[in-house]
């Protein structure tokens, strides 16, 4: 597999991998062929099959096998079809088959990784994709596999940045107060996972109050990060002259996929570094003696009306999911390599998220008989026992996939630049130690709780493979820091 890419790939003096320990190569092939593998193909859920490909490149990406045999099971892992939903299922469609295609995964399904990669984005962005004014589609390719029959299925799309510009459109004749209530606190930049509607809209009330639990539609973090992760990297690969011809054949509008990913860096900026109070704010502080940063699962408020400000009933102060973690390392960390004047302040936060990830996720537990150190998908910093902390929606199987998403950035910053990772070398080979000991997780933790990344749950194989996926994503990155 080749290795062309800067920020989400290639690696700039990357230390040796060889004295890596044999064992996490050879746990790391076992997760993939024996556990991984015949479950991510039986998978009927894109983007957990598409989140799941990422991993498995960096697999590829480390281990030097042979990716092309996997070539026709990546395109089925990336058919809309399958449950195919909300706009955030198809930023981690656009954000694997981009690097597929960058990275020459299956190396002879390039172009076809690279067109799903434009109709992902396409269909997150909505009008304005294409440089043509009267371009009706709501993406450009149909002849990859799923995407023509997604198509005839979704014939209108208003786009992930437009829900309350548009919400006439998706709730007719909306109340009047409730739709003031609901305008995004900052804008142009932050997009939405799911149209609003008469039955399916957020819970705007006047003092915090964690009330509610609902998962859509909200500006959340993860659909803010894949969609801003996604557009920096669709616009760079606009310039790569071995995609110029289909990026061409699509009419792709790069400049409003540019403009977009700013407004994302700007809407960002207001959310981290520019809202007060700390409460409100996307970024949490942890206290001493742990520190660093994390950012919140979602935005906490909507636009004032009058004097009057209105709180996501479903905004949880203290809850964070470590797949946004990951995200925003890699958006913000890709962001400093733009041009931009005035440089944002908010792209400098990325090493203190890699520390707050360290330095709070990480909790002592035995599973089995093998004790260690392990990293949690999501936390709740005002629980007395964050294995027992719930997570949004109560949707345990789609949260846990939050270290796999982590560690995959974890990675792909070291290979950018080694020295981000030194600190927490001896935290990342210490859990890698113990995931390769023998009867690791037979029985599940003795310290119980959902919070868990490591035992397989749920029935679907969707769910079951999860826990593969992360463990598979620590030991890549044990084996490339050796």
């Amino acid at each position: 597999m080749n290795d062309e890419r800067n920020d989400s790939g290639h690696a700039h003096g990357e230390p040796a991998a060889a004295a890596a320990n044999p064992a996490y190569r050879a746990e790391a092939q076992r997760l993939f062929l024996k556990e991984i593998l015949p479950r991510w193909t039986a998978a009927d859920n894109v983007w957990r099959s598409a989140c799941a490909l990422d991993s498995i490149l960096d697999y590829f990406l480390v281990s030097g096998a042979d990716s092309a045999p996997y070539g026709d099971a990546a395109l089925a892992a990336l058919d809309p079809t399958k449950l195919g939903n909300w706009w955030d299922d198809f930023g981690w469609i656009g954000i694997a088959a981009l690097r597929a295609a960058e990275l020459g995964f299956a190396a002879a399904h390039r172009t076809d990784f690279l067109k799903i990669a434009i109709n992902a984005w396409s269909y997150m962005h909505g009008p304005g994709w294409s440089l043509s004014p009267h371009q009706r589609a709501i993406y450009p390719f149909t002849d990859v596999p799923g995407w023509a029959q997604f198509a005839r299925e979704h014939t209108s799309n208003s786009g992930a940045p437009n829900v309350w510009d548009r919400i006439d459109q998706t709730w007719p004749n909306p109340p009047p107060a409730t739709k003031a209530q609901l305008r995004p606190r900052y804008s142009p930049g932050g997009v939405w996972n799911a149209p609003i509607s008469a039955g399916s809209a957020p819970t705007p009330v006047p003092v915090y109050s964690a009330s509610a639990d609902y998962l859509s539609p909200v500006q959340n973090t993860v659909t803010n990060g894949v969609y801003t992760v996604l557009g920096l990297r669709l616009y760079l690969a606009t310039q790569n002259p071995n995609f110029a011809s289909v990026f061409r054949d699509a009419g792709f509008n790069a400049q409003a996929c540019l403009q977009a990913w700013q407004h994302q860096i700007q809407w960002y900026g207001q959310w981290m570094l520019g809202t007060q109070p700390a409460d409100q704010s996307l970024l949490l502080k942890p206290s001493a003696p742990t520190g660093g940063l994390l950012v919140r699962e979602r935005v906490s408020t909507f636009h004032p009306v009058g004097s009057q400000l209105y709180w996501d009933a479903a905004y949880r102060k203290p809850l964070s999911w470590m797949g946004d973690q990951g995200l925003l390392i890699g958006a913000l960390r890709e962001a400093q390599g733009m041009h931009l004047v005035p440089k944002p302040a908010v792209v400098d936060l990325y090493p203190n998220l890699i520390h707050g990830a360290f330095a709070n996720a990480f909790r002592p537990r035995t599973y089995g008989q093998v004790n260690g150190s392990f990293p949690l998908p999501w936390l709740d910093l005002d629980v007395p026992n964050p294995f027992w902390a719930p997570s949004p929606g109560n949707d345990d199987g789609d949260y846990q996939t939050g270290v796999g998403v982590l560690m995959r950035y974890l990675l792909q910053a070291y290979r950018a630049n080694a020295s981000l990772l030194t600190p927490y070398r001896s935290m990342v080979l210490g859990t890698a130690n113990a995931l390769v000991q023998p009867g690791f997780g037979v029985p599940p933790p003795s310290q119980s709780g959902s919070c868990d990344a490591f035992t397989p749950t749920g029935g679907s194989n969707a769910d079951q493979m999860t826990a593969y996926v992360n463990r598979l994503s620590v030991l890549t990155l044990a084996i490339a820091m050796g």
